[in-house]
């Protein structure tokens, strides 16, 4: 009896417990300058998000590609199709017999990576599935950019994404875009150890100035000549800052812990930034003497 007795006051304690939590953390939960972002295990901007946003590659370009394909491979009839499968799996079995054991596995550790890849569907996919997989990929973006918003592929298609009508599922286009580049910049810029970060912060740059450029299309322009000097700037410090890392990179001889594709790849983006702003520059000229012949007149 006295065990029962036990366990029963053992419940209510926890059950007044439990009451009392609820009331209590109710002005914690609805209180704005206590609300965090949920970061698991510090994941999110960490060095482990660096890597799983870099992993994330593969996925994502499986489900841009289906997104944008016209079907699988026919032919007119079924007889035709089934004939070339034959004659290809004729050709790729007498080329695998002069092969290894060795190289045998090889191959068909590849042929199960690409099974789950390979479309069973001899029709192309319709509105709904389309607009579906670009759900999916603009999801997997916005999540690998949380990841590592330093990542210039994942930042630049995210990007992408929410200015082109043709491939974004949310009507979000340059309010969106143009915080998600400043967030960018601000994040990016702050980045000390790493100098392909400052490459993507001036992306950001050469992205805010494309939106001012389109900008002046329409009737009622917001941007002046004057803002898009400033972020003309920005990206001059950008670059600036990125030639500052990349020699420190040079007398720590952290170049060396890359492949040589990655760094051509800094390479072709640094030329590519520099070019862009080649000719950003020339078309803030252009505005100011446009914005000059308007104020004279």
């Amino acid at each position: 009896m006295s065990r029962l007795l036990t366990h029963s006051t053992s419940f209510c304690l926890i059950g007044m417990g439990a009451f009392v939590w609820v009331f209590a953390g109710r002005p914690l939960v609805k209180n704005p300058d206590l609300s965090s972002p949920v970061n698991p295990f510090g994941i999110n901007r960490g060095p482990y998000g660096e890597v799983f946003a870099m992993a994330m590659q593969g996925p994502i370009d499986t489900y841009f590609h289906g997104s944008i394909s016209s079907g699988a491979h026919h032919h007119a009839n079924s007889e035709n199709c089934s004939a070339c499968q034959n004659d290809v799996a004729k050709k790729q079995e007498v080329a695998a017999s002069n092969f290894s054991i060795g190289q045998r596995f090889e191959n068909f550790l590849s042929s199960l990576g690409k099974v789950a890849q390979t479309s069973t569907n001899p029709n192309a996919p319709g509105k709904a599935h389309k607009l579906y997989l670009r759900r999916q990929v603009e999801d997997k973006l916005r999540f690998a950019y949380q990841l590592d918003p330093s990542h210039y592929g994942n930042y630049n298609s995210l990007h992408f994404f929410l200015t082109e009508p043709q491939l974004g599922t949310r009507p979000e286009l340059t309010p969106s875009a143009e915080k998600l580049a400043r967030d960018t910049i601000q994040y990016c810029l702050k980045q000390e150890n790493d100098p392909r970060a400052s490459l993507t912060a001036a992306a950001a740059a050469t992205n805010i100035l494309h939106l001012m450029f389109a900008d002046q299309q329409s009737q009622n322009p917001q941007f002046t000549p004057e803002q898009m000097r400033q972020y003309l700037k920005v990206l001059d410090d950008s670059i600036a800052r990125f030639n500052t890392l990349a020699k420190q990179w040079d007398e720590t001889k952290n170049w060396d812990l890359l492949s040589p594709q990655r760094i051509q790849e800094c390479n072709e983006r640094l030329s590519f930034i520099c070019n862009i702003r080649k000719a950003a520059e020339g078309a803030i000229a252009r505005f100011e003497t446009q914005y000059q012949d308007q104020a004279s007149n």
